[in-house]
Parts: structure tokens; sequence; C-alpha cells
């Protein structure tokens, strides 16, 4: 049977940082290509760099989507990795079940959604504020982008299957590999060297179709290697693994959607401001990804060892493990905020040399990193919610965030201050619902630990 790493005995520390470490590597590399391509395509026009933010908000949701199932599954399998009450067969059986309907899940959904998002793009763009000459640019990169999403989402799932199992080496060397690969590519496809036609956006969703494809690839032989799937179809059980997965996947679905519906609305209120706001805008989430990255990946990893932990009943690992993932959150948050003050616009200047480009991204990297310490705890707050099979309190600080304190409080500043008050209601909020999650938390916390005394 598979070779399980056990995240119940050893030092907290040690166990997340097996966990972290290839999640780092493999998430950095991602986001650090994403950057980077926008620097490629900052080279072509700021009309396609417009073009490339208006489309984040539909691909975060597909991602969203994927994400949702993704936690989901992790939840469920870390969960029952933890429970070692259980027989050694009854539990490989269950794990290797639940990831199995798992990729059937999500191949068919994302499937149905690219086919849909692809049917309604230009009245989707243009509600967000997208010129009909723009839906030439946008369409060469979804074209391509949304089939291969299939290929994206479903190795996300397999890696969540896997990071699940206490397996995180090997998915984040695969990522890595991907991500390098993808870096080699994309400048060969956009600009056409070597021979090969200069194809623009559409080379560089082009690179990252092609890159996922080869990551599902080998990830997959991963998987089926160590028996984390079956390798027979027991379809008489989907539709209760499917109940399990989605009772966590579902509220995390519409907490991960939360963001991209409310990024499109904010998108929209920068396009009232022209392309070169837009453009700003992109430039610098993308340059948050990178500051964010290793709090990304730290919320990735807090998930499976919350999971195996309270399976085993070892509350008191969970909370070591909570409270490490918030101090790093804090100390980091502040350790990335004062160099993106001080250098914001250099920064930005790599990526687009536009001096209104440069001066709205470097705007927003002078306000908002001062609350990544606090937007990290929500992370780890909401990772740690979902892990324990307890997701509506992730989807509520999520909808209280973003839509009851985040859209009415951008409008408001937007209509006062100019896109300078959008980005400071995204610090408000952002430092209002860390602490809140911290709080909410840590009361579910000594709720478990007297349900388990």
């Amino acid at each position: 049977m598979m070779p399980q790493t056990d995240l119940t005995q050893g030092p907290v520390s040690m166990s997340l940082a097996r966990l972290t470490a290839p999640m780092m590597m493999g998430v950095s590399s991602s986001i650090l290509v994403q950057v980077l391509e926008m620097g490629f395509i900052g080279q072509l026009s700021t009309a396609h760099v417009a073009a490339i933010t208006f489309t984040f908000p539909l691909t975060m949701v597909l991602t969203s989507i994927a994400l949702g199932i993704s936690i989901g599954t992790s939840s469920v399998i870390a969960r029952s990795v933890g429970q070692q009450s259980q027989s050694k067969s009854s539990f490989d059986d269950d794990v290797q079940r639940l990831g199995t309907h798992s990729l059937i899940l999500v191949s068919v959904a994302m499937s149905v959604l690219a086919a849909i998002c692809w049917f309604s793009l230009d009245p989707l763009f243009l509600a967000l504020g997208a010129n009909e000459k723009m839906l030439p640019l946008i369409h060469s990169y979804l074209d391509i982008y949304l089939p291969g999403s299939i290929f994206f989402t479903t190795s996300m799932i397999l890696g969540s299957i896997m990071r699940a199992n206490g397996s995180a080496t090997a998915p984040g060397v695969i990522m890595t590999v991907g991500s390098l690969i993808h870096l080699l590519l994309d400048p060969i496809l956009i600009f056409g060297w070597f021979g090969f036609p200069a194809m623009e956006l559409s080379g560089a969703a082009t690179a990252m179709t092609l890159t996922r494809l080869g990551t599902l690839v080998v990830i997959m032989l991963f998987v089926f290697k160590r028996q984390m799937v079956l390798r027979t179809d027991h379809l008489r059980d989907f539709l209760s693994s499917s109940r399990r997965i989605l009772h966590v996947g579902i509220p995390a679905i519409a907490t991960n959607l939360i963001g991209p519906v409310t990024a499109a609305y904010i998108t929209r209120l920068m396009a009232n401001y022209g392309e070169t706001a837009v453009a700003g805008f992109g430039v610098a989430g993308r340059i948050e990804s990178v500051a964010a990255m290793l709090m990304f990946a730290l919320s990735g990893s807090i998930g499976p060892f919350v999971g195996q932990n309270l399976g085993a009943k070892r509350i008191d690992r969970v909370r070591q493990g909570v409270t490490a993932s918030y101090r790093f959150s804090l100390i980091w948050g502040v350790s990335v905020a004062l160099p993106l003050f001080v250098f914001g616009e250099e920064i930005s200047g790599l990526i687009d040399s536009s001096p209104e480009v440069i001066a709205i991204a470097a705007l927003y990297l002078a306000l908002v990193p001062w609350s990544y310490g606090c937007w990290g705890m929500l992370m780890m707050a909401t990772a740690s919610f979902n892990a324990v099979g307890k997701p509506l309190p992730s989807t509520a600080l999520s909808f209280a965030r973003m839509v009851i304190v985040y859209v009415p409080l951008a409008s408001v500043l937007d209509h006062y201050f100019g896109y300078q008050g959008i980005f400071i209601a995204t610090l408000i909020s952002n430092a209002i619902f860390g602490v809140a999650a911290y709080y909410w938390f840590r009361s579910q916390l000594s709720t478990m630990s007297m349900a388990y005394s």
C-alpha cells in the first residue's frame, strides 16, 4: 500500500517545514513566472497589459472553483489519514476512493465551466469595461487558456491528494520544473524566437497550456504509482464521496468566488480612469502575488497539517501549528511592506515602462502591503476552518470582508479620493478581517478542546 507521511508526530515546526518548503518552491516559481510573463507582455504594449488584466477576474473564478474542490478533497483525505483507529485496509481504500472521485468531479466541472465561459466572453468583458477594440486581444489569450485550464485544475487536485497524504515534495518539484519550462517557452512563443511565429498573447496562453498538460501527465504518474487513487472505477460510491468533498468544497468555492467577483467590480472601477489605470492595477497585482507567495504556500500546507492532527485528536498540535503560521504571517508582512514602500516605482518599472502605469502601481504598493500580515492571518484561519470540516466561518469572513466592507468602502473612497481610495479600502479590509479571523478560529479551537477533553 501507499507510503504516507504522518504529520501527527514529531516537532510541529519540522512537520510544517516539510510540507511548506516544497509547496513554497512550487508556488513561488509559478508566481515568479507569471510576473516575468507580465514583463514580456509589457514589452508589447500597455494595451496588451490592460487586456491580460481584464482576464484576471475570469481566470480567478475558474481557479477558485477548482480550488474549492481541492480544499474539500484535502480536508476529507487528511482527516481520514489522521484517523489512526481505523484498520489499515479500510483507511487506504477510503483515501483512494476519495482521490479518484475528486478527479472525476473536477474534470467534469471544469470542462463544463470552460465551455460556458467561452460562449459568453464578449458580453462579459464589455460589462467589465473593456472596449470593443480590446476584445480581439482578450480572445487571443482566453481562446487557448480556457481549454488549458482543465489541465491545470486537474493537476491542482492531484497535488492536493498528495499533500493531504503528507507527500509534498513531488508536487512541489513537478510544479517548479513545469514553471521553468513555461518560462523558457514564453518569450519563444510571445516574440517569435528561433523561427517560431510571434503569437503575442496567444503565445503566452500556449506556453501555459503545454506546460500544464506536461505537469498533469507527470503528477498523475506519481499519484498512480503511489496508489493514492484507485486503478478501477468505483462509481457506485461517487455520490457519497462527492457529498463529503463538497460539504467543505461548496462553501470553499463560495469563499474563493467572492474574491474574483469583487476583483471584477474593482477592475470596473479602475476602468473609469482609463487603460493605464487598469494596467497599473494589474502590475501591482502581479507584484503583490510575489510578495505574498510564502503566505500562499503556508496556507496550502496548514490545511493537511490541521486535518491530520484533528483526525488524530491532537488539538494541542493544531493550536501550535496555527499559532506558528500566524506569527510567520505577521513577520513576513512587515518584511515585504517596507521594501515595496521604498522601491515600488523601481520594481513596477521592471514590468511596464509607462510612467503613468508605474505611478499607479507604486501607489498601491506604498499602501496595501502594510496589511499583508493581517491578510496572512486571514489565509491561515480560513484554511484551518476548512481543514477541520467547518467551512462556513471561512465563507462568512470572506463575504463580510469583501461584500459588506470592501466593496462599499472602496466605492465611497473612490468617489472622494479616486483610485487611491480603492487602495486604502483594501488595506482597511485586510486589517479588520485578519484580526477577526484570528479570534474566531481561536474560539473554535477552545470548543474543540472541550469536545475532545
